[in-house]
């Protein structure tokens, strides 16, 4: 299996399969509570999982922009990656770099994707379907963000 097919399948585990599972739990809840004010109360965190699950998804596969100059960008991405320990899963030279983290205390491992542009990178970290499954990171996609920054903006 590529790694696209891998990202795509644990997509669409977490933005549908996920929350349908929690509003069909719910609609099943509400339906055997007989329609009473109890089968409310015990009906409404599932929606809200369901709800919460597909919004905060949606957000880790969303990519960021950075605006740079285009000059050694991909240079400066390949650096960072290499210093902070990140395994290079594939590049195309000049156009994309997918990286993999690995786990801390704080996630089981991030992905990172960089498309790069003439005036621009898009950028996007995200919980990594290389490993357990996961919605969050505990801040770092944002680290990860920051640092991708900060190689592009130096020098």
């Amino acid at each position: 299996m590529d790694i696209e097919d891998k990202i795509k399948k644990q997509d669409r585990f977490f933005l549908y399969i996920l929350p349908a599972f929690f509003i069909g739990l719910s609609a099943y809840v509400f339906i055997m509570l007989e329609f009473d004010s109890l089968s409310l109360i015990m009906v409404v965190p599932f929606l809200l999982m369901a709800i919460s699950f597909h919004f905060k998804h949606k957000a880790n596969i969303s990519f960021k922009k950075i605006q740079s100059n285009g000059e050694g960008d991909y240079d400066k991405c390949i650096a960072l990656a290499h210093s902070k320990g990140w395994e290079i899963l594939a590049t195309e030279k000049k156009q994309k770099i997918v990286a993999h983290t690995s786990g801390t205390w704080r996630s089981w491992g991030e992905l990172i994707i960089i498309n790069f542009f003439e005036n621009c990178l898009l950028v996007n970290s995200r919980p990594s379907p290389f490993k357990k499954a996961s919605i969050v990171t505990w801040g770092k996609n944002r680290i990860n963000f920051r640092a991708v920054e900060a190689a592009v903006k130096s020098g």
